[in-house]
Parts: structure tokens; sequence; C-alpha cells
């Protein structure tokens, strides 16, 4: 009898851990205005903050969050808490598709903040910014993430705007279930049962 009560309670266990939805969103918002993109979120990631920090300055292998970031390297580090990082990714929407790559400066807080600033000069899109704050919620980690990002390249008229906005909320939400689960690998703990992406997606405003 306890044998089988202790078989019963690790089943048991198995299937709430695989059953545990990743990556909460509070919110997720994105808007276009006058030829600038921006991104707003804030969601519940289950993994521990230190981990989750790691993982966002782990500048060399940030292809590992999501396949939309085709390369990443730190080209320099210009102090204890400034580095110069190159990122290049991949955003399609439809039939169009487009390449952003970007040099940042990316200043650390440790262990909560990071501001990301895009040096235009030696990207391809006229200003780019980005922040992380990050707070312990419970056992796992708040996450407040805000992007802008105005491209240097032809975006189609009408339809455009749209499909891009679509395909930044796609990347918003893969890229913090990439976070979450590398997190999650870092910290030792058992993968994270995935929903699909329209179950809980708030609406864009």
């Amino acid at each position: 009898m306890r044998r089988l009560y202790v078989n019963v309670t690790v089943l048991a266990g198995l299937w709430l851990a695989g059953n545990v939805q990743a990556a909460q969103f509070y919110s997720l918002r994105v808007s276009h205005d006058a030829g600038r993109y921006e991104v707003s979120a804030d969601v519940y990631l289950a993994a521990p903050l230190p981990a989750v920090y790691q993982v966002l300055t782990d500048y060399n292998h940030l292809t590992r969050i999501t396949g939309a970031i085709r390369r990443s390297r730190v080209v320099r580090r210009v102090g204890a808490h400034t580095v110069i990082v190159f990122v290049e990714t991949r955003a399609c929407a439809l039939f169009f598709c487009h390449s952003i790559r970007q040099t940042q400066q990316v200043t650390e807080f440790p262990p909560r903040d990071i501001i990301a600033k895009t040096i235009a000069a030696k990207s391809n899109v006229k200003s780019g910014n980005s922040s992380w704050h990050l707070y312990q919620d419970g056992d796992g980690t708040r996450m407040h993430w805000q992007m802008t990002l105005a491209p240097d390249f032809w975006v189609p008229p009408l339809i455009g705007p749209a499909l891009v906005e679509g395909e930044l909320r796609a990347q918003g939400e893969y890229t913090a279930e990439g976070v979450e689960k590398l997190a999650r690998e870092r910290a030792h703990l058992p993968p994270l049962r995935t929903a699909g992406r329209h179950d809980r997606l708030p609406q864009s405003r």
C-alpha cells in the first residue's frame, strides 16, 4: 500500500508540473505611429529571477531564446556593466520578410534591470530602445518589457503596419516562453506545458 501511495504521488506531481502553463501574460500591447512601433509587455515567468537575468544577459547565445534571432554576439565590453552587442533578427509577415540588424549599447543594472539603445549608424533601423525590469513574484519572476523600433526600410502601406504588429505580438510571446524555458533549465527545473498562443494573449489596443 505504501509503494502504491508513493507511485500515485509521484505521478500526480509529474502531471501537475506538465500542466502548468508557461509565460502568463498580464498584458501585451503593440502599437504603430508615424513609422515607429512600440511593444509593451507585462508577463509572469515560472522561473527564478537570477536565472531569468542570466538568460537575458547571455548575449552570445540569444539565438537560443527564439528562432527569430539569427545571430547575436558581444562586440566589445566598455565597462563593468556596459556592453556593445550585435543582434540580427528575421521578421516575416505573410510575403513580407526582412532582416533587422542592430548594434546596441546595453547597460546592465543587476540583478533586475537592463536597458538597450540601438546605435543607428551601425544598424539598419532609424532608432530603437528596449528595457527589461524584473522583480520576484512568488517562486517566479515578473518581467516588464518595453521596446520601440523605427525601421529604416520600406514597409508596405495599408496592410504592412498591421502585419508587422501581428509579427511583433507573436514574437513577444515566443520570446517570453523561450526566456522562461532556458531560465528553468539553468535552475534545473522541469519543463512546462506551453499553451496555444491565442488562448491567452490580450487584444492589441
